[in-house]
């Protein structure tokens, strides 16, 4: 899901091309993006030296959330799931032997539980401020007094992010609306804070693959001990996803 998710960062249209690529035949696309908290650079090994090859993590004053790996570290995988970018943002402790703060649960998130309250409430302003504080610090155009109704696009033109797959072919993309914004920021400012913070939230807001269990396994264990086997099943699965999956 990596590519298809983080690719809506892309402005160069790549994204449009490995969308518009059958599943099986999709290769690797370099990410070119304002948002600040990817490498920039018109070639993957401009990008390779924004990030470097050291696994240190973001950078101190930085907000460089992914790095484009060095090639010797590509590992394969399938040709839809294969990318250049690793989330390195919490690298940090890992490099420094376990030493150092393990972010649980972000400001960020707090900020985007709140904009996603409020635009349910049909408070569009507010939930737009709540956005921008992490979208304008990544280097994104704001919201606020710019993008007033749900149907109205994010601004940036030809460059916005994010730029959403379009139905019913999902082969081409536009620019998102309020709350695709708000489910990018969402995404990128939660990757790796949580537990199954994705599966969540895409489970609510209808983005998951089809096919995807929506319910969280019982551990056999608990299965057991209640001597209630039939107490699961994963009957119960997503329908095809707003992204066409």
């Amino acid at each position: 899901m990596t590519p298809m998710i983080l690719g809506m960062a892309d402005t160069t249209r790549a994204y449009d091309a490995w969308l518009a690529t059958p599943l099986t035949q999709r290769t690797p696309f370099l990410l070119r993006t304002p948002d600040k908290r990817f490498p920039s650079g018109e070639t993957r090994a401009i990008q390779n030296a924004v990030t470097g090859a050291l696994r240190g993590g973001t950078p101190v004053g930085s907000i460089l959330y992914y790095r484009n790996r060095p090639p010797g570290e590509d590992t394969s995988a399938e040709p839809w799931g294969n990318w250049f970018y690793d989330n390195w943002r919490f690298w940090g402790p890992r490099a420094s032997g376990g030493n150092g703060p393990v972010t649980a649960f972000t400001v960020a998130e707090n900020d985007l539980l709140g904009a996603e309250g409020q635009y349910r409430k049909g408070n569009l302003a507010a939930a737009a401020t709540l956005i921008d504080k992490t979208r304008v610090r990544a280097g994104l155009p704001a919201l606020s007094g710019v993008v007033t109704t749900t149907s109205a696009l994010v601004p940036g033109g030809s460059a916005c992010v994010p730029r959403v797959p379009q139905g019913p072919a999902f082969t081409s993309t536009a620019c998102g609306t309020l709350f695709e914004a708000l489910k990018w920021e969402k995404r990128v400012e939660t990757a790796f804070t949580g537990y199954a913070q994705w599966w969540l939230d895409s489970r609510g807001w209808g983005d998951l693959v089809e096919g995807t269990a929506l319910e969280w396994a019982v551990p056999w264990q608990e299965l057991y001990a209640r001597l209630n086997q039939n107490a699961y099943t994963n009957t119960n699965r997503a329908a095809k996803g707003n992204y066409g999956l």
